[in-house]
């Protein structure tokens, strides 16, 4: 039997897992964490009575003894009561199962940060990933590499075949995180599906939607936090993106250019406002949000969005983002953050969904978009005249005369 003991801690770099008991000599220990260690291990510990709050731990949870203080024989005579190694080792799942609720360690760091930063958010990171086995080296670093601290990582896997799942949790065991998987056996397809499940599992207060092939700045949830914390009522808080290609280079160093184009020069600068304002002067026309992954959700708010959607999502090949974001500004009370430094790194693949679309498809998409908007936000002629002009203006560089009514009324919610 391996008894380790309180007067010689320099054996628990040995370990506790081939130990049997563990022996708290000390006379004064208010409550050590060798002991909580040991516990964690499925270890029994005994201690002298007097010592802090030790013998009362082991006392109520049943894993230990405790013997009057200075009773050298009482001590010996306990450990000899434990001597039984088979009662030991079938008792040991209980001790750690005791340890791991009582001692949530994650918990207690999430609890001291609290207390040091009352303001904290509480952010759950969702991590969106099919096959992309590829970029989730770039991807996990920039968001175990964020200098605010999350709440969870949240994986979500829809069916992968490359790899990914394993090569996803080597990553984060290099990176000694925690990564919670919640994969699906085969791919359904559906990303507002995992959106959804992404909101129903966060714990977090905010939601970090994080496509897999994406990047980020180290700074993007603390910019996006101190927006929301000066303005509480939030919905979405949203920054400017960098453009990458396939192999991580950059694109274009921001959207600024295509802001101005799209007669939004007021995306130059951060502000906030309400979320139906800006709804009316960013997403009316264009969709100006243009990469989830930059945006930082009230989870709540999300949450509500794609439950009333609900089946209508999975008409949208283009434009469901676009769809889910009007849904959050035109239904709820609240605000928008935009933060406009490019601290999301945006990949642009050159057969994505955009360019693989036919262009009848994509013209009807956003005509529906356009209808929805005009009847939400009550837009004057002149709005409703820049969505034709806009449109028009998409039909011509595709070499679409129109766009296809039937197919545009069949896609109207009903």
């Amino acid at each position: 039997m391996l008894i380790l003991c309180g007067l010689f801690e320099a054996l628990l770099n040995m370990g506790y897992a081939g130990a049997d008991l563990y022996a708290l000599t000390s006379r004064e220990d208010p409550l050590p964490t060798t002991v909580i260690e040991a516990m964690a291990t499925g270890i029994p510990s005994i201690a002298f009575e007097g010592t802090g709050g030790i013998p009362d731990l082991l006392r109520e949870t049943a894993t230990g003894s405790v013997v009057p203080m200075g009773d050298i024989t009482g001590f010996a005579h306990a450990i000899t009561q434990r001597l039984d190694h088979t009662t030991l080792e079938s008792d040991r799942p209980r001790i750690a199962a005791i340890a791991e609720r009582r001692f949530d360690f994650p918990a207690y760091t999430a609890n001291l940060l609290t207390l040091a930063h009352p303001a904290l958010l509480r952010i759950s990171a969702a991590i969106l990933s099919f096959n992309y086995r590829d970029y989730l080296a770039d991807r996990l670093a920039t968001v175990f590499g964020q200098t605010y601290p999350l709440t969870e990582t949240l994986l979500l896997d829809d069916g992968s075949t490359d790899g990914s799942v394993a090569e996803a949790l080597r990553l984060a065991s290099d990176w000694q995180r925690h990564l919670a998987l919640h994969r699906n056996p085969t791919n359904n397809g559906s990303v507002f599906a995992q959106w959804r499940r992404a909101a129903h599992l966060a714990q977090g207060d905010y939601v970090w939607i994080a496509e897999a092939d994406d990047q980020a700045d180290p700074r993007l949830l603390a910019r996006l936090a101190d927006a929301i914390a000066h303005t509480p009522d939030t919905l979405m808080a949203i920054a400017d993106s960098r453009a990458i290609d396939a192999t991580g280079k950059t694109l274009m160093a921001d959207y600024q250019r295509y802001y101005a184009e799209s007669g939004a020069p007021a995306l130059g600068q951060s502000f906030t406002m309400p979320g139906r304002d800006f709804a009316t002067n960013f997403l009316a026309t264009r969709n100006l949000i243009l990469n989830v992954s930059a945006v930082l959700f009230r989870r709540t708010a999300l949450l509500a969005a794609l439950d009333r959607l609900g089946t209508e999502l999975d008409q949208f090949k283009l434009a469901g983002d676009w769809r889910v974001y009007l849904e959050i500004l035109t239904t709820q009370p609240g605000s928008v953050a935009w933060v406009a430094e490019p601290l999301n790194h945006h990949r642009r693949h050159e057969r994505g969904i955009t360019a693989s679309l036919a262009p009848e498809r994509h013209l009807d998409e956003i005509a529906l978009i356009h209808t929805l908007a005009a009847e939400r936000l009550d837009l004057d002629a002149t709005a409703r005249a820049r969505q034709t002009a806009d449109h028009q203006t998409l039909a011509d560089r595709f070499g679409v005369a129109k766009f296809d009514t039937a197919l545009h009324n069949s896609m109207r919610p009903a």
